[in-house]
């Protein structure tokens, strides 16, 4: 089974607007903070390009997935935070500045790392496939135009930045919405075969993101703040990107390749949402205590 022009078509555009959206909240200060903030966001580039995809790799080799589902699994893992991650770090309080350097580090950085990362690790997981790496490479090339052009856009006029930022973000809602009901009815078949193992991988991907990005940070000295802000981003993958990256470039395989993506975007809030309360309870724990010793 494959998806058909107009879901491929779909994709495509919701990508587009999801990409345009964030690059309509980006200003050049978010660069400025790269350089304020360095040894954050390099602990964050580690946390998405390092730690994540070996643990996209462990658990596709632990729950023996399929070869070309464990090459989306890889993908997952290797595929940047977006916007999600940075709502996330607000409702958690942690820092969203941070959170916001490192999804346009990450973003920028994947044109390279993806292709890179799944060099290195397809040789073990499907015998004889001819990664696309100039069709990923192109198609994430092509993403930094919406990014740049919502920069643009917010460098020129504010209010109409957050226009845009706000009809982007619903229209992509709406799109990812109408995809998973559309994948839930038209490839049910597939998503009621999935076994156990399918689930448990993509669940853990997220949380195992959230628990490395947290103690690795607190072992390299980041504040508590900021350690919650890398686990976030570090958690919570641009699902439509991956999504997008399959349907354009692994033609033949999307089905397959989507399963994975498809139950991570529909349980991510969900455990986001957990390690969030999580965060929250720390720091109203960590306030009592403080207000005890005054």
């Amino acid at each position: 089974m494959v998806l058909d022009p107009a879901e491929k078509l779909a994709l495509a555009v919701m990508v587009l607007l999801i990409m345009l959206g964030m690059g309509s909240t980006l200003t050049g200060q978010n660069f400025k903070a790269v350089i304020k903030q360095p040894k954050g966001v390099a602990i964050g580039f580690l946390s998405q390009f390092g730690w994540m995809p070996l643990v996209a790799f462990t658990l596709a080799w632990y729950f023996e997935l399929p070869s070309y589902m464990a090459l989306s699994m890889v993908l997952l893992g290797a595929t940047p935070g977006g916007t999600t991650s940075n709502l996330f770090s607000y409702y958690a309080r942690g820092n969203v500045g941070l959170s916001v350097s490192m999804t346009v580090c990450s973003t920028f950085a994947a044109m390279f790392m993806i292709p890179l990362l799944l060099t290195l690790y397809s040789g073990s997981l499907v015998e004889g496939i001819q990664i696309p790496y100039k069709d990923i490479a192109s198609a994430l090339f092509m993403l930094l135009v919406p990014v740049s052009l919502g920069m643009f856009i917010r460098s020129k006029s504010l209010k109409w930045a957050r226009r845009i930022e706000l009809i982007a973000s619903m229209t992509g809602l709406l799109i990812i919405i109408s995809l998973v009901g559309l994948m839930l009815t038209k490839h049910q078949a597939v998503l009621l075969s999935a076994a156990p193992q399918h689930y448990a991988s993509a669940i853990l991907l997220g949380i195992l993101g959230f628990i490395l990005g947290y103690f690795v940070s607190r072992a390299l000295k980041l504040e508590h703040k900021d350690a919650k802000t890398v686990a976030l981003e570090t958690g919570i993958q641009n699902t439509p990107l991956t999504m997008g990256i399959i349907a354009l470039t692994f033609v033949g395989h999307e089905i397959e390749m989507m399963l994975i993506p498809v139950i991570y975007g529909l349980t991510i809030l969900i455990t986001a949402s957990l390690a969030t309360l999580v965060f929250r309870l720390i720091d109203n724990k960590k306030l009592t205590l403080q207000q005890g010793m005054v």
